[in-house]
């Protein structure tokens, strides 16, 4: 029928591109080279090009066909209309929901306005549905999901068949459109497959692709996967890995090409999802001077690959000083920002933000305030993109290509809106042209891969050499009854709508059953026994092969599903560069507890350079908190020296006193910047405050202490670990009655559990710190001062030494001559032989990617050990953080 210039119509894009495929692939086996494209399209599509035909014949009675935009926006704003007496949470989604109900209704033939009397959901939809025609009565229209005289018999006398539909929808017989007849019998004989789990099922998909292509390379395959968009891309690498190892750890771009090119996943994401497009909606938000209350969005659209001038080498330049100097929030609009910058841009930027300025100006005169039509400002955001160099100037692959040609295709159907809608504002246009681009899902058109991914069970409408569907336990196979919440229930099940009943169910996945049947010789059915923690059973429709079933077996063990044959890659040992003898660690004691959180972190950070971008923060950053606390406390202690002075203050001398201090503290780091604009000196008041809240209620818990004097205060010292010198500063150092000595660290964030005696203990610098000060301290704390506590945390050779300090415990296995000694000698010696082996370590260069507990929830070098791919779902304990092992 295709070859005699007849047409197919299919439910989805999806399944027209796949027919459209096969169609190329049959006639490059008749040995064809050029041939007609073959006319297979969607509904829609097929009646708005029936339309444009009607009206190329001289058909002036024909109304003019409302555009999916104008369609989009007519209901939205007609259902804003009818619900403004309602609290909803949502609008504008209840009306694409309530549109969805209109077209189902019409397709299946159901009368809105009997509907209308069996409840108030009914009602709303009738009462939207009338507004809409009204609407496109007046504009002089019709839609194209919508049961209309207008569209009766768009097919017949024409050679059109309808394929993939289950159950074909009354409004195909309206349309004037046959079925096409299968040629098939009942098909293949399915084999049944019960994995352990689902992720068995994955690792058996992927073996079952690598087998059929192994014995077949020509051969097209089909896995139908419902689910999360992360099990189907997860499941995609998967089948890339397995079915070509060395492509996938391969270094050459042309081989990563081809293996990326193996599998596709049909359907898509939302525009706004797309890299390219995200951009360009990011691009014109800004220049409308839209709110951003986060620098990221900012940041992110700053260095995309997107612009002609200026480069990413200045782009990122401009980036780096407002991550130190900009504003906090991004609530006005990029042209000020750039013109009347919060601080003056330093002359080694000058140049980069001119370059910027100019482009960022051009755009925005091509935008200028007012009302225009829809029309109107498509044409004016095209032009202010191109001012701004978008796309940019490199070589776009085929894709990119793609992609971009349907940003220009989202703006004339942006401009489509002219025809039902006035003026509008330019916040409002950006706004609506990003939710129109949010309703539109896209994915740019694949080679012929030999493994395609599908999201939902469907017809797969043409014929595959391998078939494998995925999830079919009990209770997604049949699927669950879901009728439409808008129409009456009687009405569904009266009209043959599938998803209304269960018998509607069953018939849809006999349906289903029959035509995966029909469309492979070699189909696969499985269905997981667990998910997770939960039993599931097969789907009872699986049950006349169920003694056919292949694998029974148990779940796969962890190593043998990560460590595949030939999927490993070894890149040398586990060392870096060594540390040269002569130079002091770098850092203080950072590098002692960087080693200890993650060795690899350590040499990226200290030895690469690998540092953590910053950016602007409201108020006074956690930093220079820090940094603040700390020098009023040792101006305090300047001042006050022992806890016998702290006693004899009165308690108005002594916030006197602490005044003073944080006045002393605020010169020190702010220095110039202790007075400037309202907003910073509003930040720094607050700052006072809570520094001197926070430093009274610390002088409370000292003076419960036995008495002690303070004798060191930010003191320097130095030490030699593994035959290294490392400079430190403790903050402070006191001698308490009797002769013993506490070292004691200011913490001004979150509290961290202490872990004294594991192989990782959590706080290392005071275990440097230890070894710096020598045989007298018996005691050493983090002094923690937060908004939710103020307290000591620490460990000591004695209970009274500070306020709730742990006494150092001996293991239980130790013998008596080692209890004789002492559990705080012991310790001593146990906890410097460990920051000696840090230091050795580090000085060794070892870099293994080996975090401890916790360590990758907030590391800025994680795109460099890739732990985890941060695309996908990440395989990270949400409490303890711990990473799984990767292949390479």
């Amino acid at each position: 029928m295709i070859l005699r210039g007849g047409t197919l119509l299919v439910p989805s894009r999806q399944r027209a591109y796949a027919a459209r495929l096969a169609h190329a692939a049959e006639r490059l086996r008749d040995g064809q080279r050029v041939w007609a494209t073959p006319d297979i399209l969607t509904r829609e599509v097929w009646v708005v090009r029936e339309f444009d035909r009607r009206a190329r014949e001289g058909n002036r009675s024909a109304p003019r066909l409302l555009s999916p935009a104008e369609d989009w926006w007519l209901w939205r704003q007609c259902t804003l209309e009818q619900t403004q007496d309602q609290q909803l949470l949502n609008r504008t989604g209840l009306g694409e929901a309530l549109r969805h109900s209109s077209a189902l209704a019409a397709e299946f033939g159901i009368n809105l306005t009997r509907a209308a009397a069996a409840g108030s959901e009914a009602q709303l939809l009738a009462r939207v549905e009338d507004a809409v025609q009204r609407r496109c009565a007046a504009l002089g229209v019709a839609r194209v999901n919508s049961k209309s005289s207008a569209l009766e018999g768009l097919g017949a006398g024409r050679d059109i068949l309808a394929a993939g539909f289950l159950p074909r929808p009354p409004g195909l017989d309206a349309l004037g459109v046959a079925s096409r007849q299968s040629s098939r019998g009942t098909g293949a004989e399915p084999r049944v497959v019960l994995p352990a789990d689902e992720q068995d099922e994955m690792e058996d998909i992927a073996d079952w692709c690598r087998q059929r292509l192994g014995a077949d390379p020509g051969a097209r395959l089909l896995v139908f996967m419902p689910g999360s968009v992360g099990r189907r891309e997860r499941l995609a690498t998967l089948i890339r890995q397995t079915v070509s190892p060395g492509a996938w750890i391969a270094s050459s771009a042309a081989e990563r090409d081809s293996i990326d090119a193996l599998v596709v996943i049909e359907g898509g994401l939302p525009l706004p999802e797309i890299p390219a497009i995200r951009h360009a909606l990011e691009s014109l938000r800004f220049l409308a001077g839209s709110a951003h209350e986060a620098f990221s969005s900012f940041s992110e659209w700053l260095r995309a690959p997107y612009w002609v001038m200026p480069g990413i080498e200045a782009r990122a330049r401009v980036d780096l000083w407002l991550r130190e100097a900009g504003p906090s929030r991004f609530n006005h609009d990029l042209l000020s920002l750039l013109e009347r910058p919060a601080a003056p841009f330093p002359a080694s930027i000058a140049v980069d933000v001119a370059q910027l300025l100019r482009r960022v100006r051009s755009a925005h005169e091509a935008m200028p305030r007012g009302n225009a039509s829809p029309r109107e400002w498509s044409e004016r955001f095209r032009a202010a993109l191109q001012a701004l160099g978008w796309p940019g100037s490199r070589q776009l692959d085929s894709g990119e290509q793609q992609t971009v040609v349907r940003f220009h295709e989202l703006l004339d159907e942006f401009g489509q809106l002219a025809a039902s809608v006035g003026p509008v504002s330019r916040g409002e246009a950006v706004q609506w042209l990003a939710a129109l681009a949010a309703r539109n899902a896209y994915r740019p058109a694949d080679a012929d891969a030999a493994v395609i991914i599908s999201s939902a069970f469907a017809d797969p409408v043409v014929l595959y050499d391998g078939i494998w569907v995925a999830g079919l336990n009990a209770e997604a196979f049949p699927q669950p009854v879901q009728p439409d919440p808008f129409l009456p229930y009687d009405l569904q099940r009266a009209a043959g709508i599938p998803a209304a009943s269960a018998d509607g169910r069953l018939a849809e996945a006999h349906s289903l059953l029959a035509s995966w049947r029909a469309a492979t010789d070699d189909l696969v059915l499985s269905a997981p026994r667990r998910a997770e923690d939960l039993e599931l059973l097969p789907s009872p429709l699986l049950a006349p092969w169920l003694a056919q079933t292949t694998r029974t077996r148990g779940a796969r063990w962890l190593a043998d599903r990560m460590h595949r044959a030939d999927r490993r890659e070894f890149t040398g040992d586990e060392f870096g560069s060594v540390w040269p003898a002569a130079r002091d660690l770098p850092g203080g004691t950072r590098s002692i507890e960087l080693q200890n959180t993650c060795p690899f972190r350590a040499y990226a950070e200290l030895r690469l350079g690998s540092a953590e971008l910053g950016a602007p923060e409201p108020g006074v950053r956690a930093d220079t908190r820090g940094r603040l606390l700390h020098a009023a406390l040792e101006s305090l202690w300047q001042r006050v020296g022992d806890s016998g002075k702290l006693a004899e203050l009165s308690g108005a001398g002594l916030h006197a006193w602490i005044e003073e201090s944080v006045n002393d503290a605020v010169q020190r780091v702010f220095g110039s910047d202790a007075s400037g604009n309202e907003g910073q000196d509003a930040s720094l008041d607050r700052e006072r405050r809570r520094a001197a809240r926070l430093i009274g209620r610390l002088c409370e818990k000292e003076l419960a202490r036995l008495p002690f004097r303070v004798i060191a205060r930010e003191a320097e010292r130095t030490v030699v670990l593994g035959g290294s010198q490392l400079t430190v500063r403790i903050d402070r150092v006191d001698e308490i009655e009797g002769g013993a000595r506490a070292i004691l660290d200011y913490k001004s964030g979150r509290r961290v559990s202490a872990d004294w005696y594991g192989e990782r203990p959590s706080h290392p610098q005071l275990l440097v710190y230890l070894a710096a000060e020598g045989e007298r301290v018996e005691a050493i704390a983090t002094v923690n001062l937060t908004a939710r506590e103020v307290c000591f945390d620490g460990i000591a050779r004695f209970s009274d030494l500070l306020p709730r300090v742990k006494v150092a415990q001996l293991p239980t296995a130790r013998s008596a001559a080692e209890d004789a000694a002492g559990a705080w000698q012991l310790r001593r010696r146990e906890w410097l032989a460990l920051v000696e082996k840090l230091a050795a370590d580090f000085i060794a260069g070892r870099a293994t990617v080996d975090p401890k507990s916790g360590a990758c929830r907030n590391c800025h070098a994680i795109s460099l050990c890739r732990i985890r791919t941060q695309d996908e779902d990440p395989a990270l304990d949400a409490e303890n953080g711990m990473p799984y092992a990767v292949d390479e």
